[in-house]
């Protein structure tokens, strides 16, 4: 709940790739922790970001919340920082010019310990999507670079950083996966058999090890699910005769019973609707993300009402990128959408809007651990 869910509706899925080899490859080509730059205990709370420019690699970077003590941790994008601020893992594929080769994902370390590396990018592209409370489980989506039985070699892996092990928990295409806010480590994901933007999705929840899997929704439509601490929020989608299908956000309780609707939103053209992101500590407050062709705007939900509002600054819309545990505070992206990361800015602002922190001037694709 407390960091960023990247945009993961049916008509802008991360490509994401195949797990082929299932070893943990410790080493420092992707870039090594500077032990000197590490912040101290007391801003373990940390955000991370990505710079670049059209010229440049992607870079992974990470800094107290404040801004202060920025730490570059190596090559990447769609950083994801743990719960315990002592990680951050990262998407491989796109961050370098020769991108085909090496691991497809990253996970840093924040006070200096060496990189590990898993999967590779011949085979695989990999997407990080949620991390256990505990910080121990990371869950990665995976697709494969095949030309053919593509949604068959894809799926969703969750991997141990304890033991390094990488469990496949199911094969398909994954729309989004969120561990649930407890000790449980519990995880939620959405599944459709097919890469067919036509094809039947459903939730599912299972242990970190693919033991008690359930499905939880059999209606085809239900995908983007975020674990809150009494609901799961997710999107159930309508289709529109040739045009992007509407989401609205649907809240299920774990344990079962009737699903309710929280959204009523209207979807212009070419345009989806919210896919939800965070949910507070209380569960009362839900960050989104209105999503569609060449959009990707902030807007918080009220959940005992359903009440939405749209995040914006100096009236330009900005992407929602984190919620903080008590529910005050918003990370948002500027004006980095669709640009290279420099070309945007990482900042902070009140649930209802206002005027925002700037914590980072040149860099866009932020997370946080707040």
């Amino acid at each position: 709940m407390l960091s960023k869910a990247r945009p993961r509706g049916r008509a802008l899925a991360l490509a994401t790739g195949l797990l082929v080899s299932l070893a943990v490859l410790p080493s420092a080509r992707a870039g090594e922790a500077a032990p000197d730059l590490v912040p101290p205990p007391r801003h373990r709370s940390l955000v991370a970001y990505v710079t670049g420019t059209d010229r440049s690699s992607s870079a992974v970077w990470v800094a107290a919340l404040d801004g202060s003590y920025p730490q570059r941790l190596g090559v990447g994008g769609e950083p994801l920082v743990s719960p315990s601020g002592l990680t951050v893992a990262a998407a491989l594929f796109g961050a370098t010019a020769n991108s085909e080769q090496g691991p497809s994902l990253a996970i840093y370390s924040t006070v200096g310990e060496p990189v590990r590396e898993y999967l590779s990018l011949t085979t695989a592209t990999a997407t990080p999507l949620a991390w256990s409370e505990d910080s121990r489980y990371l869950a990665v989506s995976f697709m494969s670079n095949a030309l053919t039985n593509i949604a068959r070699q894809s799926g969703l892996a969750v991997i141990d950083t304890q033991t390094g092990a990488v469990t496949t928990i199911t094969h398909g295409q994954i729309y989004g996966a969120s561990f649930a806010p407890d000790s449980s480590d519990r995880l939620v994901f959405a599944r459709s058999p097919s890469t067919v933007l036509s094809a039947p999705t459903n939730l599912y929840t299972s242990m970190p090890d693919g033991s008690a899997l359930r499905q939880i929704t059999r209606d085809g439509r239900s995908l983007d699910p975020t674990w809150g601490p009494r609901y799961i929020a997710y999107d159930r989608e309508r289709p529109r005769r040739n045009d992007a299908s509407v989401f609205q956000i649907w809240l299920r309780s774990p344990s079962g019973g009737n699903a309710r609707r929280l959204t009523d939103l209207p979807a212009r053209p070419l345009v989806s609707g919210l896919v939800p992101l965070a949910f507070s500590g209380s569960g009362s407050r839900l960050l989104a993300e209105y999503e569609g062709q060449d959009t990707s705007e902030a807007w918080t939900v009220r959940v005992g009402s359903g009440r939405t509002h749209r995040i914006t600054v100096r009236g330009q819309p900005v992407q929602g990128a984190g919620l903080s545990r008590d529910g005050s505070t918003l990370l948002i992206d500027e004006k980095g959408f669709e640009g290279p990361p420099s070309q945007g800015r990482v900042a902070s602002i009140p649930f209802a809007g206002g005027r925002p922190r700037v914590l980072v001037a040149h860099g866009s694709q932020a997370s946080w651990n707040r």
